[in-house]
């Protein structure tokens, strides 16, 4: 008998008639002699819409009192999905974050997992109940308080119990049937990836494809944990299959990734201040689900500042800069604003070996010359290619992208 861990995502249990198939899926899996933990999501856009109702009640609600709230989205779904089993003659149960043992920090709407107990699913698991685990969610044992480990955090869930149960394959069914190498939305003819490894996905989930919630890739990295993108509307059918390293020194490109609606930002940063205010900016911005990477600075020696180039989501850019203003004394901040660029994408070039040829820059360099594209920012990394284009020139930049690069 093998241990598998499944997630299903919004779109898989966004009915009854879904939960039901899901159920029948499930009910499958086991007869064939697989013991279950199923981690789910909140049905369709039900956490979407529990937090309009939290910003139609207050436009600031407390953290904490939104994380009660956004909780009870898969408290609904999980209990429904543990329903239609029992109707199946399927022994299930359905748990809690917290009565699951999943222990995180203090951090409301973004905490992170610091330890797994999992003693009620491993009894569970004993007595051949299939366990229905509510993603999204867990408690701090220092406030006793529940935590949200934020948007798309089921994936995180699955990932993370997966390594804790030492299970045998991990599963997470989504509203795709695979990876792409870009988004269809926006690219004429990308391709379906069916292998790809943990960096390469860790790089991808950073970079604003948001298949993957970024943190859970992270883990399977670092623990080194095989999983499988697969269809939530064809469940049977084989999806991408996520494991293994890279290759050695050949250069090779697997994917394009953007984020829409960036701002670039400059700041002069006293000297004497700067590492208490980039550590600032950088927790700000981590409770926000923002990665802290995409920070670079540098020292201007002539005027004892340090410069600080940051790319900030345009949804939080104005709160962020005075978050950051705030630092100093009451006659002079010791941050200032030196420069913003607003309306712009950020493109990620994904792969291995980068650094170890020049090649695969090149033909960036040369295929955004031939679209006449100029970038406005530009980071370069073994396992991936950065750049900024205004906003309005994205689906240009993307498709000339991945025809010179992935279309060959």
């Amino acid at each position: 008998m093998g241990l598998i861990i499944q997630k299903y995502g919004g779109s898989s249990v966004a009915s009854l008639e879904r939960i039901k198939a899901v159920a029948d899926h499930i009910k499958s899996c086991a007869q064939q002699g697989n013991r279950l933990v199923v981690t789910i999501s909140a049905m369709g856009s039900q956490t979407d819409e529990l937090s309009k109702l939290a910003i139609a009640m207050s436009p600031n609600p407390p953290r904490r009192e939104l994380d009660m709230l956004l909780t009870a989205g898969e408290r609904i779904s999980m209990a429904l999905l543990s329903i239609a089993l029992h109707d199946r003659g399927v022994d299930a149960v359905s748990l809690t974050g917290s009565q699951c043992g999943i222990l995180t920090d203090q951090t409301h709407g973004n905490a992170r997992i610091t330890k797994i107990l999992g003693d009620r699913i491993r009894s569970s698991l004993n007595e051949n109940r299939v366990v229905i685990v509510a993603g999204f969610q867990g408690v701090s044992p220092a406030t006793k308080e529940i935590t949200t480990l934020g948007r798309g955090g089921s994936d995180l869930s699955a990932i993370a119990l997966a390594a804790t149960l030492k299970a045998d394959k991990c599963q997470l069914f989504k509203d795709v049937e695979n990876l792409m190498t870009a988004d269809p939305r926006y690219v004429k003819s990308p391709k379906p990836i069916m292998h790809i490894s943990w960096q390469s996905m860790n790089e991808m989930a950073w970079a604003g494809a948001n298949v993957l919630h970024p943190r859970g890739a992270h883990l399977a990295q670092k623990f080194e944990i095989p999983f499988e993108i697969r269809s939530s509307f064809n469940l049977e059918k084989p999806g991408t299959i996520v494991k293994g390293t890279n290759s050695m020194e050949q250069p090779q490109v697997k994917s394009l990734a953007h984020k829409p609606a960036m701002n670039l930002l400059s700041f002069k940063i006293d000297q004497k201040n700067a590492h208490k205010i980039i550590s600032k900016g950088i927790h700000w911005l981590w409770e926000k689900g923002e990665s802290p990477l995409i920070n670079q600075t540098s020292t201007d020696s002539n005027n004892n500042n340090t410069v600080l180039i940051q790319l900030i989501p345009e949804n939080i850019v104005d709160a962020y800069r005075k978050e950051m203003a705030n630092f100093g004394d009451e006659e002079k901040s010791s941050c200032t604003l030196s420069n913003q660029s607003e309306d712009l994408c950020c493109i990620s070039i994904i792969g291995e070996g980068f650094q170890q040829s020049p090649e695969v820059l090149e033909k960036v360099l040369a295929l955004l010359d031939e679209s006449k594209l100029t970038p406005s920012h530009m980071t370069y990394k073994n396992t991936a290619i950065t750049l900024c284009v205004a906003q309005d020139k994205m689906k240009k930049a993307l498709n000339a992208l991945h025809s010179g690069l992935l279309e060959v």
